[in-house]
């Protein structure tokens, strides 16, 4: 009876890709390949990058043994690929270029956030990030409208991002800028990611998601990384997936393990040895 497949779940990927399973990098591709295409084509200044990036990120957390991919989060699938996309975004950034003016710093971008609820501070940076409404309300769950007054402080200087009609970062080098800075900012005062999660998921009481919540609308590094999940979750069900000639060409970039050849009685019986 030939090898039935086997269907991987997130803390199997973790674990086997850790190990340089080759059938385990396949799942991985396949259940996460999508996502982080779909992320780099949004913030890329060259969209086409997209492959040629990704595979600079596997090599990079297949490195010194799976150094990079063992220092992931393992305790949920929302995490494990908030650090993946900040590991794309970072391979993603280009060099800064001396003296430039750029369009968007974290300097000003925070008069665009001061007083604003949280839920509006997320909005508004999700359409700095080039989403459009409609795919804001997916991620949020809440309709955008809520925010108008919020989306109006952009129509100065940042009507572009008002405009778009797709899901594409309007000044992607300068985003991918702002958003490093964002990784640089963490301090000592910043939640675990795990307990934003669970404030995402309602797991959490008013008396306890508030003074994080009141931290994430002060915090930069924070914001980025709140609305990350988001990002993550929503890209993981709607990404396109990918065919098994890409998943075939991304593996090249992993130094996987072989498995080991069929014994004879497994050749005849379809089995391994």
């Amino acid at each position: 009876m030939p090898n039935q497949p086997i269907l991987y779940t997130f803390h199997q990927v973790r674990t086997q890709c850790e190990q340089g399973d080759a059938a385990a990098w396949r799942a991985f591709l396949d259940l996460y390949g999508p996502l982080s295409i779909r992320l780099l084509e949004l913030y890329l200044p060259e969209p086409d990058a997209a492959p040629r990036v990704l595979e600079t990120v596997l090599a990079s957390l297949a490195a010194n043994n799976y150094e990079r991919f063992g220092a992931t989060d393992r305790q949920s699938e929302r995490e494990f690929l908030s650090d993946v996309r900040a590991l794309l975004l970072e391979t993603a950034t280009p060099p800064a270029a001396d003296g430039a003016e750029r369009a968007l710093t974290p300097e000003k971008l925070a008069p665009l956030l001061e007083g604003l609820p949280l839920v509006h501070q997320e909005m508004l940076f999700l359409r700095l990030a080039g989403y459009t409404e409609a795919t804001i309300e997916h991620m949020t769950r809440i309709a955008p409208r809520v925010a108008e007054k919020a989306f109006e402080r952009l129509a100065a200087d940042y009507s572009a991002a008002l405009a778009s009609q797709t899901d594409r970062c309007v000044w992607p080098a300068e985003w991918l800028a702002l958003l490093r800075a964002a990784r640089a900012a963490k301090t000592d005062k910043c939640p675990p990611l795990h307990q934003f999660l669970r404030i995402h998921d309602g797991q959490v009481s008013w008396y306890d998601k508030e003074p994080v919540e009141k931290h994430v609308t002060g915090c930069l590094h924070c914001l980025d990384r709140w609305t990350a999940l988001r990002e993550v979750g929503y890209w993981r069900r709607q990404a396109a997936p990918l065919s098994p000639a890409q998943i075939e060409q991304f593996l090249r970039a992993v130094p996987v393990v072989a498995p080991p050849k069929p014994s004879l009685l497994g050749r005849v019986f379809g089995q391994r040895g």
